[in-house]
């Protein structure tokens, strides 16, 4: 049996039997809500789904046919394999017809079959004539070459000839791949007493198990799959190409809208400016212009915007140029995903095209370097579209699944980009890290400007700690990944670790007045024995400011000058002389208390008790009752 999922759906004109059709291939009803019962036109997505003679299961989303529901038709169209053109035979191409047509060859949905439906209506002459009239409006259409199929969906003549044609077409598709990150965009949101928030879609790539934790995009909301439903049956994983219900864990029903997708956390762009390749349908009356402002359909998403067009002053109908969508709302997406802009008002279908890739900043219009980049995010060089998914060191596994290819597919593309000197490879525990040279270098160029400037404002703090510096490049890696890139960097010679501190190659230089005042504090402590001052009296005295002064005291210390015992800083002689004066008495009486220590040290209790306390924690000596004796 053939374990691959296909998804076959409808198009055409408001009354010409999409749903009646769906009903006589799978034998299921699809309108589900009581005004569609009603009125006898299909207001939402209806789902179905069959089991041709082959085995292979299929899905089937009937998609609302009146000008009205277009933005539904939008969403069930998106990851269609198969469109049955819906055509009635006593009325022939109807206005959302032809809206429907211009829709699927700007989705560039790969295949499709004309379904002359009511054959029952009509006689043999008038079938002839028609089907000769449809295949002459279909000349210039992503149905030229389909197959035209005579069926009745009220008598079930033709039906069995369309299984079995549909059944010859999927043979040829290529399944939706499983083994990709996961995306379903997401076409219905309700709450189940019991159960909380399910969400349903068409999972466009990926497998999706029970106990896996998603993310809702955008807003990043994620979520745990609690249950999963196929076609009604419960399943404890969901592939590519299958109608899927999850329910979610984590998440309230208000807070995911229809529009969202469902993915793996952090694989997917999420922005508010798109690059784009943007055809004007030459059925369009006008041309589209810069700044004009359009509904952008993506998957089950609809979100206005204005185009920003980068080669043409305006684009005539029946022409392509590169521009990009500036959107009044975040949208996820990913190069190759096929897009419908809609006219504001009225809404109807002008043109459509192809994402090239979320962008960061609007771009400047008629720059040679821009377009440049543009041809090439549109031509795909596999070499420039693996290099862009290194702008962080991943695996070869990480890069197959931002890619939807294998392992091995990457090999010989890694191999080139290493031999123009575009990639660098790095190791962590035994497998290898590949980041894109430019990347990494301006990575590197960022770590180290970070640093320097701690090191000029921060000049005593001896550099900067690792986890500020991680907080300050917003790294998002795991923590394990942080550490081996930035210890081996270190390795490389980018910069030092001393400790858990990151510094600059030149290391921190003291300005003269830090100095002087280092030299002040030393001066002072040299006399103070065992008895040392607090810092905030003595910052003035010195000329430093007092939220300074601790920056000063723990330099001293990571230079073995002071020792930090309970808040107070010793001269570290002064802690030696202390221990060995200490050790000596020991060892002639065996035991001291608190009394006698105070005397030994010439100090006060004050610090002689936070003394002892240290001298027990470094193991020179233990407590017994109120005494102390040396370190057994």
């Amino acid at each position: 049996m053939d374990e691959r999922h296909y998804l076959v759906g409808t198009a055409g004109h408001v009354d010409h039997g999409k749903t009646e059709l769906i009903k006589a291939l799978s034998g299921m009803e699809t309108d589900r809500l009581k005004e569609e019962k009603q009125r006898g036109i299909s207001i939402e997505l209806g789902f179905a789904h069959m089991r041709l003679p082959s085995g292979r299961q299929v899905g089937m989303i009937d998609v609302p046919g009146h000008e009205r529901f277009v933005r539904q038709m939008l969403a069930g169209a998106s990851g269609m394999d198969i469109v049955l053109l819906v055509i009635a035979a006593d009325e022939g191409i109807m206005p959302q017809t032809q809206e429907h047509l211009d829709i699927l060859t700007l989705l560039g949905i790969p295949r499709g079959i004309v379904v002359l439906n009511k054959v029952d209506l009509v006689d043999e002459d008038w079938l002839e004539l028609m089907e000769e009239e449809v295949r002459e409006k279909l000349k210039n259409t992503v149905f030229n070459e389909a197959r035209i199929c005579r069926v009745s969906s009220l008598t079930g003549e033709g039906i069995d000839a369309l299984r079995q044609t549909i059944e010859e077409l999927l043979s040829v598709v290529e399944s939706k791949k499983s083994t990709g990150p996961v995306r379903m965009p997401i076409d219905r949101v309700f709450s189940i007493q019991g159960f909380g928030t399910v969400v349903t879609g068409t999972l466009h790539s990926g497998t999706i198990e029970v106990g896996q934790e998603l993310a809702v995009e955008p807003g990043h909301l994620i979520a745990k799959v609690r249950s999963l439903q196929v076609y009604k049956n419960k399943v404890s994983s969901a592939g590519a190409g299958q109608r899927v219900a999850v329910n979610l864990a984590g998440v309230d029903v208000s807070e995911v809208v229809r529009g969202s997708v469902l993915v793996i956390p952090k694989m997917f762009k999420v922005g508010q400016i798109l690059d784009l390749k943007l055809t004007n349908l030459p059925s369009a009356e006008k041309p589209l212009i810069q700044r004009q402002r359009v509904r952008f359909h993506l998957g089950t998403t609809e979100i206005l915007g204005r185009i920003h067009l980068l080669d043409q002053e305006e684009i005539p109908p029946g022409k392509v140029g590169f521009a990009q969508i500036l959107l009044e709302e975040p949208v996820l997406a990913a190069p190759g995903d096929r897009f419908v802009l809609r006219f504001y008002s009225p809404t109807y279908t002008i043109a459509g095209g192809k994402v090239l890739s979320v962008a960061r900043y609007k771009l400047k219009r008629f720059k040679e370097s821009v377009l440049a980049q543009m041809r090439v995010k549109d031509q795909g060089d596999p070499l420039d579209l693996l290099e862009r998914e290194l702008d962080e060191p991943r695996t070869s596994a990480d890069l197959a699944t931002r890619l939807h290819v294998s392992s091995t597919e990457l090999v010989g593309s890694l191999k080139s980009l290493e031999e123009s000197e575009r990639l660098e490879i790095w190791m962590e525990d035994g497998v290898s890290l590949y980041w894109g040279k430019a990347a990494a270098e301006t990575w590197r160029t960022k770590l180290i400007s970070i640093v320097r400037s701690h090191e000029e404002e921060y000049p005593l703090r001896g550099g900067i700690s690792r986890e500020e510096l991680k907080t300050r490049l917003k790294i998002s890696w795991t923590h394990r990944r942080w550490q081996t890139i930035l210890e081996l960097g270190a390795v490389r010679k980018f910069y030092r670790i001393v400790g858990s501190k990151v510094q600059t190659n030149v290391g921190v230089q003291l300005p003269p007045k830090i100095i002087k005042q280092l030299d002040t504090l030393r001066s002072l402590w040299q006399n103070v024995k065992l008895m040392p001052p607090e810092l905030g009296t003595v910052a003035e005295t010195c000329d430093i400011p007092k939220v300074e002064i601790q920056d000063y005291a723990g330099y001293l210390c990571e230079q073995g000058e002071w020792i930090s015992v309970n808040d107070f800083f010793y001269w570290e002689k002064d802690i030696q002389r202390a221990k060995n004066s200490l050790i000596e008495r020991l060892k002639l009486k065996g035991e001291v208390g608190v009394a006698e220590v105070r005397e030994l040290w010439e100090t006060s209790r004050k610090y002689a008790v936070p003394l002892l306390e240290f001298f027990d924690q470094q193991r020179v000596t233990q407590r017994k009752g109120d005494k102390r004796i040396l370190f057994k």
